[in-house]
């Protein structure tokens, strides 16, 4: 995927799935806004990519999951949303993360 395809995806509201090699090739085209470790898959890494804000995540140690959100306001509540979570998981609840489908924050 080149940075003209990515950022329609973008701009569509589509979530876009990247290996990490496709997204080290893109990478250097965001502003990070900013960085959190989840401790448990990655970071959250909150950013701007051209006209369009996202947030991606990293499932797997190999992929990437890149969410647009609307403004910054939205992606720090994705952001919270998804740390809580993850203070969840690492408790043991046993929840399961969907980072494929819709935000429903």
């Amino acid at each position: 995927m080149n940075a003209h395809q990515f950022q329609k995806h973008l701009a569509q509201g589509e979530v876009v799935v990247l290996t990490r090699d496709q997204w080290e090739r893109l990478a250097s085209d965001c502003v990070i806004l900013e960085h959190h470790d989840t401790r448990l898959a990655g970071a959250l890494i909150v950013m701007q990519y051209g006209d369009n804000l996202a947030v991606m995540e990293q499932p797997w140690p190999t992929e990437r999951v890149i969410r647009p959100l609307p403004d910054l306001t939205t992606a720090q509540r994705f952001v919270s949303d998804r740390l809580a979570t993850y203070e969840r998981m690492w408790d043991g609840c046993g929840c399961k993360i969907d980072y494929y489908g819709p935000w429903r924050g």
